[in-house]
């Protein structure tokens, strides 16, 4: 990892213009590190600038308190001129180019140095310049720790700190997923001696429910439907729950780690139609790998949690014919 470092140093030092974006539908990870990294950048005397493809949960918003993070369509043509010209693009959490979605072509033919730090599988290094890519890691935020002690430790704020805290607490799930080892322990408690303070920290991200965002909860869980002796579940999100109760994919956050909580369940699978896909989350206990379920759509993640964005399906059509692979994978 040491020589990825130095080349991803080097590359930053001689680099003016510096994107930083991360995959659709941002979770605590992605956001996590396009903060953390955006602020370190600066204390380096950089101007990086932070363009995703979605809006930021509401529940994370409070870690872009200046509103910096820009969405690619809401300026389109401006946004489009920052990726051509800049001399360096970061992918972050995520190693799949079509995950940044309407960013995707952009950065493909974009001249600039292009570098990924992630921990997920399936990572290509020929489309990159330079990686720092580690799949035992539990967190892309414990990877860019990795590099900050390394390059420059005082560098390391409260406000890299706090990213780089909220990034690993919601990738472990608060603590309690397989990754979760003595190291993530040590390297939080380093983060929380910077100045991250992990009771606020986590008030603001799971304390902030509201009665619309229980209502679609409710719904959420009304539509539980158990296989397999009770050892498969499914859940959906449908267009018309989000439009009765005025929200969006990024109220769905969380909504994994509920089904996974039941007692029994090997295997959960929600589904979420959007406007021009269905997105499928996979999760599973033990031993079974979803990642490969995923890859069967185009997908990929870990082998416990995993995901995919199916076109051209229908919510039923899709639980079918899932339902009809997640057999082997129990067997």
């Amino acid at each position: 990892m040491l020589e990825n470092i130095k080349k991803v140093s080097g590359l930053i030092e001689k680099s003016e213009r510096i994107i930083l974006t991360t995959h659709v539908v941002p979770d605590g990870d992605a956001i996590g590190s396009v903060m953390a990294l955006s602020e370190f950048l600066k204390l380096k005397g950089k101007n990086p600038v932070i363009i995703n493809h979605s809006e930021t949960p509401f529940n994370l918003e409070f870690m872009d308190p200046g509103n910096t993070i820009r969405v690619f369509n809401e300026n389109k043509e401006e946004n489009i001129n920052l990726i051509r010209e800049a001399d360096l693009i970061f992918i972050l959490d995520t190693n799949d180019f079509k995950r940044t979605k309407s960013l995707e072509t952009f950065i493909e033919s974009s001249n600039a140095e292009k570098i990924c730090i992630d921990h997920h599988t399936g990572l290509n290094t020929d489309l990159f310049s330079a990686t720092i890519s580690n799949t035992e890691y539990p967190s892309t935020c414990s990877i860019l720790y990795e590099y900050m002690k390394e390059v420059d430790e005082k560098h390391l704020s409260k406000e890299v700190a706090s990213s780089l805290y909220v990034g690993i607490m919601t990738d472990t799930g608060s603590f309690r997923y397989p990754r979760t080892t003595s190291y993530v322990f040590r390297v939080c408690a380093d983060l929380i001696d910077r100045g991250a303070e992990p009771v606020s920290l986590y008030e603001s991200i799971y304390a902030t429910t509201s009665m619309e965002n229980l209502k679609l909860m409710g719904k959420f869980i009304e539509s539980f439907e158990f296989y397999f002796g009770n050892k498969v579940v499914t859940g959906i999100v449908t267009r018309k729950d989000f439009d009765d109760l005025g929200l969006g994919i990024q109220h769905v956050e969380g909504f994994t780690s509920l089904i996974m909580d039941i007692q029994g369940i090997k295997i959960g699978i929600v589904l979420v139609e959007l406007p021009d896909n269905i997105k499928v989350s996979f999760r599973s206990k033990g031993d079974i790998d979803v990642s490969i379920l995923a890859k069967e759509y185009g997908g990929g993640g870990h082998k416990n949690a995993a995901g995919a964005n199916v076109r051209n399906a229908t919510i039923e059509g899709l639980k079918s014919e899932l339902l009809g692979k997640i057999k082997n994978y129990l067997d």
